[in-house]
Parts: structure tokens; C-alpha cells; sequence
């Protein structure tokens, strides 16, 4: 009696389910990430960011050139209404108006804090501002590495699930001719009732789980596009990868440390600015045309405060000390973070080859049993224990290529 019969064919088609899905379909994770980059959610922050910079450099440029200050004010004295006295007043940069127009008095003319010429508010806060700019810039790749991350770990999962999915629908057929052949040994006395019950579980389990897999494969598939801002279809490419640049991994920290950097740059542009704010007075200096007197004056005013306790730069060195010490002890946590990537990668490699070889010992295990059951000296249920074992062994191998894939790519965008 030959109780192989389709059962024999389950090896070639598990080989050949295998070449399957390591074959190449439409789309690479390489131009998903492209796209992603050109339309994804973060792209679109990034443009609103830009625009929000664009505004806030423009409010800086017109700092004291953001229209005309006018200032008035009329005190009233008498019960008629009668104006006792009044004054106007405006300005535009160091283009200056006043007026007691009570007495008839005007004075047109310009006048300057001599502070602000060295370094004033314009100066210091076109400072701030590229500090910040980068700053923000800065949150943004974070905020598009995150989403690139994300893709990347989305799309391994898309790929382990078609994987499975594709091994476990070749496998239908079989397992279908195996339950009606052991139903029909059953009831012919030719197969025991435990082989078919046992068929018969089996090919239930498989149907559940390939309509699990189907729904799984769905909600994953929405992901793309509710998450990302993708479309995929279902042809798609996962070319797998192996060698690992080192320099990828180098690169790591980057951001953080250049982040760290510019918190340190504004501080001490922040001090900079305190101390010379505190150091010199503030002093005006202007000339105006007197309308009334039909002539010229000039004016000077200072404004200081002397002996006060400079408690504000003071602050600054305390926090500039304080981001010093942050950034010693980030450089040593990027440094062991690389350290831990560079393991993560070999301890993948080792994993490969540990489950190439336990592929290999299954498949062995597997013949021998295929060869006892052939002969009738194997139950079906033992032939089928061992050949599942086969499957879970070479598809633990794949994720974990995949895996291994995806480890590198998170390398290339991790910053």
C-alpha cells in the first residue's frame, strides 16, 4: 500500500514555495522610501515648518521696520473742553516725529541707540533665529526618520506575512488530496481513524490560519496608506540585503549630538548678548530739524543702571557648564549605542547561519521519516510532525533574512 501518494510531492512544493517568495515583485523598499520622502506625512510638515521659518525670518528682518509707532496723549483742563496741552508722537527705524502741538512744536529728524549699531536686538535675534532654524529642521528629519523607521519595520512585516501566506496556500493542495485519501483508508479499513483525524485537523488548521493571514495581510496593506500616505499593490520587490556599511552605523547619534551643539551655541549667544547688554549703556544719540525755531538740534540721552549683580549671564555660564557635561555624557551613550548596533549585527549573523543549519538537520530528519512512512514503518501523524518542523525551520530562516534586511536599512536612515 502506498500511503504516500500526494504527501510525496510536499517537498517540492515546500522548495518551491520558498523560491516564491525570495523572487522579486514591483516595488523595492528602496523607492517606498522615496516616495515616502516625496509625499509622505513628514514631508508635508516639513513644507508647513519651512513656511512657519519663512514668516518668523521675515518678522526678524522687520524688527523696528514692522510699521509706524505713534504714540499721543491730550490733557483736558477746563470745563469748555479747551486742550491745555498735547503731544504726538511717532516712529519708523530711526526715523523719529514729535510734536507738543499745544506750543506748536515739531521735530522731525532720526535718532539711534549707539549699542544697537555693534550688537542690538536685530543682530542678536538673526543669531537665535539660524540657531533655531537648525534646530527645528533638526526635529524635523528626526520626525521623517521616525516615520522612514516605521515604514521599514511596517514593511517587514508585509513581507514575513506574504511569505507566510504564499508557503501556506502551496500547501493546501496536498493536504487536501491527504484528507480525502486517509477519509477514504478510513472507511475502507486501509488507514487508522487517528491518521485521518489528524489530516483532517491539520487541513482545518491550515484553512484558519491562511484566512487569518488574508485578514492580517489586509489591515497591513491599510497601514501603508493610512500611516504613511503609500499605495502599494501586490506585486512588490524585497531584495534582500546582507553586508552591513560601517559608516552606516557611525553616523549614528549625529543628530543628537549636532542637537546638543546648537543648545549650546544659543546659550552662549544668549550670554553673549547679556553680557554686553549689561556692560554698556543704553545711549541715544539723534538730530532733528525744530519746525518752530526754523533750525537744527541735537540730542543725547544715556540710560544705566550701575552696580546691579549680573544674575542673568551668570545663569548662562551655569547652563552652558551644565549642556557641557550633557554632551560628554551623550557622546559616551552614542558611542555605546554604536556598540550595540555593530553586536545586534553580528548576533543576526550568527543567528542565519545557526538557522541554515538547523534547516539543513530538519530537512535530513524529514527524508528519513518521509522514506519509514513511504515504507509503512512511520505513522502519518510522526511523517507530518517532522515535516512541519521542516517548514517552521525554513521559514524562521526567511524572517530572519528579513529581518536582517530590514536591521540594515534602519542602519542607512538612523540618525
Amino acid at each position: 500500500m502506498n500511503k504516500g501518494g500526494n504527501i510525496l510531492k510536499k517537498f517540492g512544493l515546500i522548495v518551491g514555495a520558498l523560491l516564491i517568495c525570495s523572487q522579486s515583485y514591483g516595488a523595492t523598499l528602496g523607492e517606498l522610501i522615496v516616495k515616502l520622502e516625496q509625499d509622505g506625512y513628514s514631508t508635508k510638515y516639513r513644507t508647513l515648518e519651512e513656511k512657519q521659518l519663512f514668516i518668523d525670518n521675515k518678522k526678524i528682518e522687520l524688527i523696528d521696520r514692522n510699521g509706524i509707532d505713534i504714540e499721543g496723549s491730550t490733557e483736558i483742563s477746563d470745563i469748555d473742553g479747551e486742550s491745555s496741552s498735547g503731544s504726538l508722537s511717532a516712529s519708523y527705524d530711526f526715523f523719529k516725529y514729535e510734536s507738543e502741538y499745544n506750543d506748536d512744536e515739531q521735530l522731525f529728524g532720526l535718532e539711534k541707540n549707539l549699542k544697537d549699531i555693534f550688537y542690538g536686538d536685530r543682530k542678536y535675534s538673526r543669531n537665535l533665529f539660524t540657531i533655531d532654524e537648525a534646530t527645528r529642521l533638526n526635529s524635523e528629519d528626526e520626525r521623517m526618520e521616525e516615520e522612514i523607521l516605521s515604514l521599514i519595520d511596517t514593511y517587514q512585516t508585509l513581507m514575513d506575512t506574504r511569505l507566510e501566506l504564499k508557503l501556506k496556500k502551496s500547501l493546501l493542495p496536498s493536504l487536501e488530496a491527504d484528507a480525502a485519501k486517509l477519509e477514504k483508508g478510513f472507511s475502507t479499513g486501509q488507514s487508522s481513524k487517528l491518521d485521518y483525524k489528524y489530516s483532517e485537523m491539520s487541513l482545518k488548521n491550515l484553512n484558519n490560519d491562511i484566512d487569518q493571514l488574508n485578514e492580517d495581510l489586509i489591515q497591513i496593506e491599510k497601514t501603508f496608506e493610512t500611516v504613511f500616505n503609500l499605495k502599494i499593490d501586490s506585486e512588490i520587490e524585497y531584495t534582500k540585503l546582507s553586508e552591513l556599511i560601517p559608516d552606516d552605523i557611525n553616523n549614528i547619534g549625529d543628530r543628537s549630538l549636532e542637537t546638543i551643539d546648537l543648545s549650546m551655541e544659543k546659550v552662549e549667544e544668549d550670554k553673549k548678548y547679556s553680557t554686553y547688554d549689561n556692560k554698556y549703556p543704553d545711549l541715544y544719540a539723534g538730530t532733528f530739524y525744530d519746525v518752530k525755531n526754523d533750525g537744527w538740534l541735537v540730542r543725547f540721552s544715556i540710560d544705566k543702571t550701575l552696580f546691579e549683580y549680573d544674575d542673568v549671564t551668570a545663569t548662562y555660564e551655569v547652563e552652558k557648564e551644565r549642556l557641557e557635561m550633557e554632551k560628554q555624557k551623550l557622546e559616551k551613550s552614542v558611542k555605546n549605542q554604536r556598540d550595540e548596533y555593530y553586536n545586534e549585527y553580528n548576533a543576526l549573523l550568527k543567528e542565519i547561519t545557526n538557522l541554515k543549519l538547523q534547516e539543513e538537520v530538519d530537512e535530513m530528519a524529514y527524508q528519513i521519516y518521509k522514506l519509514n512512512y513511504e515504507q509503512g514503518n512511520e505513522t502519518y501523524i510522526n511523517y507530518i510532525e517532522k515535516y512541519e518542523e521542516y517548514i517552521e525551520s525554513s521559514v524562521e530562516l526567511e524572517k530572519k533574512e528579513n529581518e536582517l534586511t530590514a536591521f540594515i536599512y534602519e542602519m542607512q536612515y538612523r540618525r
